[in-house]
């Protein structure tokens, strides 16, 4: 791209970050309406992309063609929106700063919890007052319930934790950013793996061949047959809703509760017997490789007749079987990860010192560097926080198997809605004596929980690393570019984000609704509070069989492995373990098996051609759902505007929340 080209690339990002970072706060909570940007398929950054491919170029093509936005800056454009899609909710802003302001007020309000705090010696810096039994909280309370009267936002001391807390989220970012970077040239390049989201990605740009400015996609007829039907399902489900019943509506799912209320029945998951169902996924699956969409269903389901066989034949049935079965997963893959990328990991590790001539290896060594600074700041930050030595590196290398894993997830199956659900570090602290433990590490632990599983639903490693790689002509200096580009999409989102964060809640204090403001982003460190009670109260409990079930779970996922690597016709691949009983694969697990189904009929009956001639109808799926999203999303807030009563409209959630 000429200089002129990546200037206005560079503009039309910025101002896509800014309507990413200030919409996104208002829409999902102050509205409190369907969420926009907390997946890998963001529906914000889509919205904003589709307005330039199906708007903006038509536009520009008639009155001035020479600045029609060709295929490489859209898909640049798009890549700096996926950048800053990850901070304003999920990936980060909807727990920090609420959490620490709620935590700064419990903290203030229970003189036990005080106490703990104290003997933990927790560092004052890490608040935005000063902690202590019975002492007040006006810059906490304010920003949880609102502004009293004649009072102005307090920006300093949140500057001061926005600086310490800074550089813990640099380090950490440094830490995924490499990560995504090394793992991307081996995944993609070496393991072949699919990244099925690049596709969908890829399709919303325009053709560099043709010269059209509207993407071939969007010109064909089956595509349009699979969007049209997705948005004409959800135009009548809207309207059913804002009609209040004057509009028939489209069940899309099943609830089926009431026929299974006898033994064993009754003790089915409730993902099983009520469902509801999402095009996206039935179309992702299309994408995925066979054995990756089979597990992923096949396992849900395989572990809610196995847990309904053990509740009802062999009470008492231990429920926690499942999570400590997911553990296990994730540390055995993660091992497997790291041997089957043994080579590359040691030619990086030999690059870091070495004067590197190839651009290649020039992006290793820069994504190499990244990690081990990453790395060593949160090392040393831990230990400024008074975690000992042993903890911070443990929470180091738990921060970045969570980072490879939820990477690998999506890299293989393109879930655009998944996050890791395990490998928090007090689920493992728990089983240890409390002799062992430090009352900064188990607090600490809190946070890591927060920055890393629960952060990675939108996770930075895997945004860098599609971004990285949306264009195909995208050279390994462009790909060391879009990671220093992601450093500075960061901060800068970190800083805007966090200010409009605060404002919201300081100006507004609720919903529009009335309700609570960001309840569940507040109240993220509630576990590490009582653990930290606990530790100190010398009421320390350890679960007595989580042990086994790791023993357990760490067995039948290496037994998966092994099948897996040996037999390329073996059906179960241990994905399906990662994300056994969570929410998200209880969520998706139905529209999985069906779009599995879909496919397998399409190639066993109608062969490749038929599996490409039918591409475009699962793509429009996606899309159209997305589209649907980002319609019913305005809904509310026009009739809002139109002055209907906000705690009458309501809304219709369309991609799960």
């Amino acid at each position: 791209m000429s200089g002129k080209q990546t200037f206005s690339v560079l503009v039309i990002g910025a101002l896509g970050c800014l309507f990413i970072w200030i919409a996104t706060p208002y829409n999902n909570f102050f509205l409190n309406n369907s969420f926009i940007s907390d997946n890998y398929i963001p529906e914000a950054a889509v919205a904003f992309c589709l307005l330039l491919v199906l708007a903006l170029n038509p536009v520009l093509n008639v009155l001035c063609p020479k600045y029609v936005l060709n295929r490489r800056q859209v898909a640049l454009i798009f890549a700096i929106l996926l950048m800053a899609a990850v901070l304003p909710s999920q990936g980060l802003l909807r727990m920090l700063p609420w959490s620490v302001a709620h935590t700064t007020q419990q903290i203030n309000q229970s003189p036990r919890l005080a106490a703990a705090v104290e003997e933990a010696q927790i560092p004052q810096a890490l608040f935005p007052e000063t902690i202590g039994a019975d002492l007040e909280t006006p810059v906490s309370n304010q920003l949880l319930d609102g502004l009293s009267v004649d009072t102005t936002i307090p920006w300093a001391p949140w500057l001061r934790v926005a600086l310490v807390w800074g550089i813990f989220l640099l380090s950490c970012w440094l830490l995924m950013i490499g990560t995504g970077l090394i793992l991307l040239p081996e995944w993609r390049d070496k393991e072949r793996l699919q990244f099925p989201l690049l596709d969908v990605y890829r399709n919303m740009f325009p053709h560099p061949e043709n010269g059209a400015s509207i993407p071939p996609m969007f010109r064909n007829r089956i595509f349009w047959i699979g969007a049209g039907s997705v948005m004409i399902i959800y135009a009548l489900i809207g309207l059913n809703h804002h009609t209040h019943d004057a509009v028939p509506g489209f069940p899309i799912g099943w609830q089926l509760a009431s026929y299974f209320s006898e033994d064993p029945w009754r003790n089915l998951a409730h993902s099983i017997k009520s469902v509801k169902l999402y095009f996206a996924f039935i179309g992702i699956a299309f994408f995925m490789p066979n054995r990756i969409g089979f597990s992923i269903w096949f396992t849900t389901f395989a572990y809610a007749i196995y847990v309904m066989i053990g509740r009802t034949y062999f009470p008492p049935f231990y429920g926690g079987i499942v999570t400590d079965h997911r553990n296990a997963a994730m540390i055995t893959v993660f091992i497997m990860i790291m041997y089957l990328s043994r080579r590359h990991w040691r030619h990086v590790s030999k690059l870091l010192l070495r004067r590197v001539t190839s651009d290649p290896d020039r992006l290793l060594k820069v994504a190499g560097w990244m990690l081990i600074a990453g790395a060593c700041g949160m090392y040393a930050w831990m230990r400024w926080a008074g975690v000992p030595h042993m903890w911070a590196g443990i929470f180091v290398l738990l921060g970045f198997m969570v980072t490879t894993l939820i990477a690998r997830i999506v890299a293989e199956s393109g879930m655009p809605y998944v996050r890791i659900m395990g490998l928090e570090p007090l689920y493992f602290m728990a089983m240890l004596p409390a002799g062992w433990l430090s009352g900064a590490a188990i607090y600490i632990a809190g946070f890591i929980t927060l920055i890393f599983p629960i952060s990675s639903r939108v996770n930075v490693a895997v945004m860098v690393s599609h971004a990285a790689c949306v264009d195909e002509e995208a050279t390994p200096r462009t790909q060391i570019k879009i990671g220093y580009l992601m450093i500075a999409i960061l901060l800068i989102g970190f800083l805007i984000g966090g200010a409009v964060h605060l404002y919201m809640g300081y100006t507004h204090g609720s919903t529009i609704q009335g309700e609570t403001l960001n309840f569940w982003g507040s109240t993220r460190m509630g576990i590490a509070q009582r653990h930290v009670q606990r530790w100190t109260d010398g009421s320390w409990i350890t679960p007595s069989r989580r042990l086994g079930g790791i023993l357990s779970g760490t067995m039948i996922a290496s037994g998966l492995i092994v099948a897996s690597l040996m037999m390329p016709r073996w059906p179960l691949h241990p994905i399906g373990l990662l994300m056994v009983g969570s929410h998200f694969a209880n969520v998706a697990w139905a529209s999985l098996m069906l779009g599995w189904i879909l496919k397998v009929m399409i190639i066993n009956y109608g062969g490749a051609r038929a599996f490409r001639s039918t591409q475009p109808l699962f793509m429009g799926l996606i899309l159209g759902e997305i589209f649907s999203s980002a319609i019913w999303i305005l809904v509310p807030v026009i009739l809002i505007l139109l002055g209907h009563d906000p705690s009458q409209v309501g809304r219709i959630v369309i991609l799960p929340q």
